[in-house]
């Protein structure tokens, strides 16, 4: 049976994608720091899925942490699942944004492949970025240029790798309704289910998608931002 790792499992969106593969059979591997929330989630999937799940605590931004999943875990997953993420209204923990968003997601993406390529088993990397990485923000310019690099990195992935038979696929949600943007004030026509973006993701890894806007009303929405004269936004007000 085929199988996700998702490095994330405690996220909205990473639980929610993963019910979606456990729908479709995939046995599961969720993966965070709050075990206690994964026991949870894991008899949830296996009483309404069928599937095998497994839980393992990781702590993404602990190098020997990381160093010591890749020892214990020696079977390659099908699929890896990168749906870490981290936010401020107010940036202030610049190196904590950073790390979560961009630095330690890529090292673990790397160290995944040192590990499993070999097997030629893993097929696809999907990486949860955001279209907040499609142009630095005023507003969080740590946050937005963290998710540019993650982006960036994962299209340079996706081209690396093609020939050994794996592929890449960069997510960008729009506004999803999750615990990180409960406190923003966002148009409320423009938040999404969490529970479409898993579906949509799943679409995405069975078409072999490069980049998924989700919503796909964001990829107009960011083109037209995009275009924009920068002079505009360092006059207008936050």
């Amino acid at each position: 049976m085929s199988s996700i790792l998702v490095i994330g499992g405690n996220s909205d969106i990473g639980y929610a994608t993963s019910k979606i593969f456990a729908q479709n059979k995939y046995n599961i591997h969720l993966v965070s720091r709050n075990t206690s929330q994964l026991e949870i989630k894991k008899k949830e999937i296996e009483n309404l899925y069928k599937v095998k799940c497994e839980i393992t605590f990781l702590d993404i931004l602990n190098e020997d942490n990381v160093n010591n999943f890749f020892d214990k875990n020696l079977e390659s997953p099908n699929v890896i699942l990168i749906a870490v993420g981290y936010a401020e209204i107010d940036e202030k923990n610049y190196e904590k944004i950073a790390s979560i968003n961009y630095v330690s997601p890529m090292v673990f993406i790397e160290k995944s492949l040192i590990k499993y390529k070999i097997q030629k088993k893993l097929d696809t990397i999907i990486g949860i970025s955001s279209v907040a990485g499609d142009r630095g923000k005023k507003k969080n310019p740590v946050y937005s240029s963290s998710k540019s690099a993650f982006s960036s990195y994962l299209d340079g992935l996706r081209q690396r790798i093609y020939l050994d038979g794996i592929h890449v696929i960069t997510v960008k949600p729009g506004w999803v309704e999750t615990r990180m943007t409960k406190n923003l004030k966002l148009p409320k026509i423009l938040i999404s289910n969490v529970s479409h973006v898993g579906i949509k993701i799943f679409k995405a890894y069975k078409s072999k998608k490069n980049t998924l806007y989700v919503p796909r009303y964001w990829s107009i929405i960011m083109f037209i931002y995009k275009m924009i004269p920068e002079t505009i936004f360092k006059i207008i007000a936050k």
